[in-house]
């Protein structure tokens, strides 16, 4: 099984953000003490990243136009919404962060492209990984909203929250996209050690204190804590935040959504799969675009066609 509570313990490599600090001397004191390998070479298609982001920025007012759509995963993102990802970094600012809508799709994205279709989980080292978007988030914070006794809850809430905990416990870790005060981050609820991982591009904790994820996570804790609770698991609403501190660090104003990505993508509960820079970032920008457009889970072919189109017309050097 995936949840072994007899298996929990803490890790001691990383700063207690609502517990003590771990005694036990960091095994690791620089950045790439959590990197386990080098990216391989991305395969990148220049060509089709430009004609994408043109197409993107021609059509960047219309809120009527939609670019990427599919039913099952249930996914809608027009032109307006994705043009952030055109917006170049020296125009760093608001209308260069990632929205919600687009996270979210990207993470269903990311499921297709190193998961099992339909199955809403990866494996990574073994170890069966759930990626979750904002509107997890928004179930969670509504659960932990309710007052504690159970009248409060109807009997499809009861019936939801059973199903989300039984979600939960079929994965080994269980990663959430944070959106707190405008900046995004990622939490991964890992059953082995008994713990959520903080994993953040900003480290507001210097900033701002454990406070700042303190209060991003509370309704979240607590509604997982409700849920887990329906499946005999009551425990794990006690379960403590970990900062996890040598990550890579976010140098721009509008990319912590990349970054929440990126946590996705490669961490496995100790370390990131390989390294990754600032500007390995910023082309991911650009990549994400042209990924979300020509994915198979998108159905508009019209689209495509017409940026394939536009390819032909492109002069490139």
């Amino acid at each position: 099984m995936a949840f072994n509570p007899t298996n929990a313990r803490t890790c001691g490599r990383v700063t207690a953000v609502d517990g003590e600090r771990p005694s036990k001397k960091a095994r690791h004191s620089n950045p790439t003490s959590l990197i386990r390998a080098q990216a391989p070479a991305p395969v990148v298609d220049r060509r089709r990243e430009a004609a994408t982001i043109a197409y993107i920025k021609a059509h960047a007012e219309r809120k009527d136009k939609l670019l990427v759509f599919s039913e099952q995963p249930h996914v809608r993102l027009r032109a307006d919404a994705m043009r952030s990802l055109t917006v170049p970094l020296s125009q760093d600012g608001p209308e260069r962060k990632i929205s919600a809508v687009v996270l979210d799709a990207s993470i269903e994205l990311i499921i297709r492209l190193r998961g099992h279709h339909g199955a809403g989980h990866i494996t990574r080292n073994g170890r069966r990984v759930l990626l979750l978007g904002v509107e997890e988030q928004d179930w969670l914070q509504y659960l932990g909203s309710l007052p504690r006794t159970d009248k409060h809850l109807t009997e499809q809430d009861a019936a939801d929250m059973a199903a989300t905990a039984g979600r939960y416990l079929e994965n080994d870790m269980v990663f959430f996209l944070v959106n707190h005060k405008e900046h995004f981050f990622t939490a991964a609820l890992d059953f082995s050690k008994g713990e959520y991982q903080v994993l953040d591009s900003g480290n507001y904790a210097r900033y701002n204190g454990a406070r700042f994820y303190e209060e991003a996570m509370s309704k979240i804790r607590r509604g997982v804590g409700r849920c887990m609770k329906e499946s005999g698991r009551a425990h794990v609403a006690g379960w403590k935040l970990r900062l996890e501190t040598a990550l890579p660090k976010q140098t721009d104003e509008s990319s912590c959504g990349l970054f929440a990505l990126k946590w996705m993508q490669l961490w496995d509960g100790e370390e990131l799969a390989w390294s990754f820079s600032m500007g390995d970032v910023h082309a991911f920008r650009t990549k994400l675009a042209e990924e979300l457009v020509f994915s198979e889970m998108n159905k508009m072919q019209d689209v495509k066609e017409e940026i394939e189109s536009k390819m032909a017309q492109m002069h490139f050097k």
